[in-house]
């Protein structure tokens, strides 16, 4: 990246590209228990936390884990693994400089903030009105960054 850069671009690169690493990863646990036992896991899980197995949550825990199937966790997996590559073109895009990558993340990022407020109105949380505050801000951040860098190209 070079050094004309704004630090508000870079801190979204790396925002982005930390989580397209951690989705990348958890797509490859989740492909990883697709043969696996998970009620077995799960007992192993609820025994290894010294939780009783009358508690209300692990038998909740134990309840539902039966009922995962092969091809649903091949899915989750799938989804998790393409939504990586999404977030870590994005954010290397955005890293390199690439303009691009502000185009795909104002649209990327911008499809989720109505979604993002209907569910903060309807289902009030602080951590809610967080999450979207910052993706909301990061968005209006890139629309006039990309609107300025637009408007300089273009003959007045």
């Amino acid at each position: 990246m070079n050094g004309k850069q704004p630090l508000g671009l870079r801190l979204i690169a790396g925002a982005k590209i930390i989580k397209g690493i951690l989705l990348a990863l958890l797509a490859v646990g989740v492909f990883d228990l697709v043969d696996k036992d998970l009620t077995a896991l799960a007992q192993q899980l609820v025994t290894l936390a010294r939780i009783s197995p009358e508690n209300r949550y692990a038998t909740l825990l134990l309840t539902k884990v039966g009922v995962i199937d092969p091809a649903m966790l091949r899915h989750v997996s799938e989804v998790s693994a393409l939504y990586s590559l999404l977030l870590l073109t994005e954010g290397f895009g955005l890293w390199f400089g690439a303009s691009w990558s502000e185009y795909l993340v104002v649209i990327s990022s911008g499809v989720f903030v109505p979604e993002e407020l209907l569910t903060t109105i309807h289902h009030f949380h602080w951590v809610k009105v967080v999450i979207l505050a910052i993706n909301a801000s990061m968005v209006i951040y890139l629309v006039r960054l990309v609107w300025r860098r637009h408007r300089q190209k273009s003959p007045a």
